[in-house]
């Protein structure tokens, strides 16, 4: 019996490949990563304070902490969260000009607004802070998590956590939201609905919406009951629009989505993720972990959170993670 059960661990934490390395300053926490345009740098940006920069020649590293996007804060005030406190970056290029949607919040409550800064170099300092998208206040979802993309043309804002999980909303402009009213594309019915953190990805005639499902933590004393921990699951949908469903044609509105990265190895609770279109690998999936070896030591909090990566290999039709 010990042996089938010894036999059934090495199963479970060989389902998925080994992580891409890095080296460097690796910590990350929500992370948003992009190449630059003019020299193919990149950058990874994280919830923190001003939000965290770091930049570095090679996906693989060595990566290094730049300074703060944000160093003064949010322009916007909002009762109960600190305006230095940015979590949950998103940035993308547009017309010359990097966007990054950001958010304050106050931690467990429905207290939460979207903003947008602007840069034409994404160097720490150099964005100009534009303050509230508008999305309208609703008591069925929290405005957190937000994530850009284009559909037929149009600019639209996928966002939300807990309450009714998952909506999005058409932008009348990049840096507004006005009058459009958000719809759900996804929600989870077990427990307090564990799911966030989307992005939609496009690749082929599918739009993949990767989220983050699970307890989120930052696993010091405590931790969820195993199998329970963050992990990234998957749906898809032809509109992008909705009717998101995962890979068993399970809709992602009736708690849907396929796992595609769950723990395993050194890798305890991989979440917060995003996909980078690679200049030189493709599709990239990279999101933060925790590390089993922190864990194991009992916890450190929010400074055991690393960023990993994958490549992700479509050819099935569905997203999965590659060795490296």
């Amino acid at each position: 019996m010990l042996a089938i059960l010894f036999s059934l661990f090495i199963a479970l934490a060989s389902a998925y490949p080994a992580r891409g390395p890095c080296t460097g300053d690796c910590w990350t926490h929500d992370p948003s990563m992009i190449q630059r345009e003019s020299d193919g740098k990149y950058f990874r940006f994280s919830t923190g304070t001003g939000v965290n920069t770091m930049t570095s020649s090679s996906l693989t590293g060595p990566w290094t902490d730049v300074g703060k996007a944000l160093p003064g804060g949010s322009k916007i005030v909002l009762a109960g969260a600190d305006s230095s406190d940015i979590w949950a970056p998103d940035v993308h290029y547009q017309g010359g000009t990097y966007y990054m949607y950001y958010v304050l919040s106050k931690l467990g409550t429905q207290t939460s607004q979207i903003g947008v800064a602007t840069s034409t170099t994404m160097e720490p300092g150099s964005w100009t802070d534009h303050g509230i998208v508008g999305i309208p206040a609703n008591s069925a979802y929290n405005r957190i998590d937000p994530n850009w993309i284009t559909i037929g043309g149009k600019q639209y804002l996928q966002f939300g956590s807990y309450w009714q999980d998952i909506y999005q909303v058409a932008l009348e402009s990049p840096l507004q939201v006005g009058s459009n009213t958000p719809h759900q594309i996804a929600y989870n019915g077990s427990l307090n609905h564990r799911v966030e953190g989307s992005f939609l990805y496009q690749h082929g005639s599918y739009y993949y919406l990767f989220f983050s499902g699970g307890i989120a933590g930052s696993y010091t004393a405590t931790y969820p009951a195993q199998g329970e921990e963050y992990r990234v699951h998957v749906c898809r949908s032809s509109s992008g629009l909705g009717g998101f469903v995962d890979e068993s044609g399970r809709s992602c509105l009736e708690s849907g989505g396929t796992i595609i990265l769950a723990s395993h190895d050194q890798v305890y609770a991989p979440g917060g993720q995003g996909v980078l279109n690679d200049k030189y690998l493709g599709p990239v999936l990279y999101y933060h972990y925790y590390s089993l070896a922190a864990k194991q030591a009992g916890g450190n909090g929010i400074d055991g959170y690393l960023y990993g990566w994958n490549e992700l290999d479509f050819s099935s039709g569905w997203p999965v993670v590659k060795a490296v």
